[in-house]
């Protein structure tokens, strides 16, 4: 309707639209006019006075629309809340567990690289919120339309690996019942205080690195065994918080594929990339970024992406890996199946014996790294624009995040404070808790049904805090705030859909068709339909606000949980306030209809953000 009065785009009227202050200037308003002012040269009262004839004509041919009024600059609208409960409760029965998707991105394809953690470890809680963000990124772009890919990257080559596999030769015990990533860890804490006092042990070391270049090597082989065998114990930490993935690219694969040898011959074709002839940096290939006026009065301008021994720098190998996800590059990779995942899918791996594969060419790609990787990823981005893809460049995304941490914990890896502060014993202690209140709210349940609420729980609250602060906020994980049952939670938000279908189930049978639902007019009733109404336009603002900006983009994963927050909220002062089985037969048949489209809306919302759906708590 606006779009049509004011002659401007609908992205332009969205952004306008707020909530007022007082119910009594409207559901909805819009301070379009204040936009307008300056390109038409007129005061936004003017604009508004000037439009509202139109404006009051459109809305009469718009049956949710009671009335448009003007206050001021604002336009204040008045649905009708009878029709609009109709329409949206209506819409939702019909949907169900498909409602709030939609097709706005259809035919586009988002590659989405999360978390990479390097295979000789187990999970940190950092790990945890970068592998959480990028799940649930997933998750939203594939209700809105997208192919979304998961990818995670495994770094099988480099220091960390060589100080395990120089260890590993000398030791003879494997772990016994150890987690074999938990005993890598420790295996890791162990040899860096020896390589840190030892010149001879770090050139011991250096050999090992190099010898894992040579896929034939002892050392190869071992290197290979032991990635697999400490890759599928941090698979077992993932699948515990519900994350699975479509393909792993390792690194051992890129260095003997072809695409580097590829990507270099193609970067050499470009006046911006050249091999120097003097200096230091003498035989390199370098990206020259004085050609970005950003750069232009750099002392030094030069970027190596090859050394001059024809080693790949880290920003080298990364370009290389842009080129190939956006399909500049053809797929040099060969696959083979990794293992089958709890969700009965697949998952993936670059192999050198497996068989030829075809990724194929995506139109997104997003990286979640911290935000400490802030220059390296915009470094990569910058060189595929100079290479002449700009658009590729602007379609690069680095999914920034910043450090969490637990209470009166610090982590260090090289010194092993981690050592009893993983995700698993995040997550064993999440259970432990939230058994407890389980416990006391169902004393009568037997163990199986305690553990597993138990359990759903723990996933929840675990997920939630890592996604309901901004990204770009450092944040201390806290167990009394995680596990809260009365706030701003998982739990609280678990427990409400738990309501809502304890409801059902005490009306079991009763019919949620052929209602008068416009019947649903009250306050409370209201609040809550506008609500629910508004599910499909909050996963497609979250990803409208991915595609506006690029190198730090904002993932706002919290705006997701402050829906389902409100969402929660509005139903607990509904169930409150509004009578539903012992309301009058009319009555209680439309508002079953209305705790129905609540439950199945705050359950695709949980669905999203990969938060467990528990029916009892």
């Amino acid at each position: 309707m606006l779009s049509d009065v004011f002659c401007v785009s609908q992205d332009v009227v969205a952004l306008s639209i707020e909530k007022p202050p007082d119910s009594a200037l409207g559901d909805l308003a819009s301070t379009i006019a204040f936009s307008l002012a300056k390109e038409r040269k007129n005061s936004p009262v003017a604009i508004v006075n000037e439009l509202l004839p139109k404006l009051e004509a459109v809305a009469a041919e718009d049956p949710l629309i009671k009335e448009v009024k003007t206050k001021g600059p604002y336009v204040n609208i008045f649905l009708d809340h009878g029709k609009m409960a109709e329409l949206t409760v209506g819409s939702v029965l019909k949907y169900a567990g498909t409602y709030g998707r939609s097709e706005e991105f259809k035919n586009q394809r988002a590659l989405i690289e999360s978390p990479a953690v390097n295979p000789s470890k187990p999970w940190h809680i950092g790990h945890a919120r970068n592998a959480i963000l990028g799940d649930t990124l997933c998750n939203i772009l594939d209700w809105v339309g997208y192919d979304a890919v998961r990818l995670d990257y495994i770094n099988d080559l480099g220091l960390q690996i060589a100080q395990l596999i120089w260890k590993l030769m000398q030791v003879e015990e494997d772990g016994d019942d150890t987690k074999y990533d938990h005993y890598l860890g420790h295996l890791y804490v162990q040899v860096q205080e020896t390589f840190d006092n030892s010149e001879s042990v770090q050139e011991e070391i250096r050999e090992v690195s190099r010898k894992l270049e040579d896929l034939e090597s002892p050392e190869a082989k071992l290197s290979a065994k032991m990635v697999t065998r400490c890759l599928k114990a941090q698979c077992e930490t993932s699948y515990r918080l519900g994350i699975y993935h479509d393909y792993q690219v390792w690194e051992s694969a890129i260095a003997h594929c072809g695409i580097l040898e590829i990507a270099q011959k193609m970067m050499l074709e470009s006046d911006n990339i050249i091999r120097l002839d003097e200096g230091e940096k003498a035989g390199c290939i370098v990206a020259d970024l004085s050609v970005i006026d950003e750069f232009k009065d750099m002392k030094d301008p030069y970027k190596i992406l090859f050394r001059s021994d024809g080693t790949r720098t880290y920003t080298g190998a990364d370009v290389a890996l842009q080129l190939w996800k956006f399909g500049i590059i053809d797929d040099p990779f060969k696959y083979s199946i990794f293992e089958k995942q709890p969700n009965d899918q697949t998952v993936m791996r670059t192999d050198l014996q497996g068989k030829k594969g075809n990724l194929g060419k995506f139109d997104i790609v997003m990286n979640v790294i911290g935000s400490r990787q802030a220059h390296p990823q915009k470094m990569v981005y910058t060189i595929l624009d100079i290479l002449g893809y700009s658009k590729e460049s602007d379609n690069s995304h680095h999914i920034a995040y910043e450090f969490v941490g637990l209470e009166n914990v610090d982590f260090s890896g090289r010194h092993g404070t981690w050592i009893g502060y993983t995700t698993d014993d995040v997550l064993d202690k999440a259970t432990e808790l939230a058994r407890v209140e389980v416990e006391k709210r169902n004393p009568d349940e037997n163990d199986a049904f305690k553990n597993n609420v138990a359990n759903q729980v723990a996933i929840g609250a675990v997920r939630y805090f890592m996604l309901n602060a901004s990204p770009d906020r450092q944040i201390t994980f806290r167990w009394n705030e995680a596990l809260d049952f009365n706030g701003d939670a998982a739990p609280y938000i678990q427990y409400s859909h738990a309501r809502a279908q304890r409801i059902m189930e005490k009306a079991e049978g009763e019919s949620v068709s052929n209602l008068d639902l416009t019947i649903l007019s009250g306050d409370a009733e209201f609040e809550l339909v506008k609500a629910i109404a508004q599910f499909p336009e909050e996963l497609l603002e979250v990803a409208r606000s991915l595609k506006k900006n690029v190198w730090g983009t904002s993932f706002t994963s919290n705006r997701i949980t402050a829906y389902a927050y409100g969402l929660a909220n509005l139903f607990s002062k509904f169930y409150d306030s509004c009578p539903v089985l012992k309301a009058e037969p009319d009555v209680r048949a439309s508002r079953l209809a209305l705790v129905s489209a609540f439950k199945m809306t705050i359950a695709n919302c949980l669905i999203v953000l990969g938060i467990p759906v528990v029916n009892r708590m």
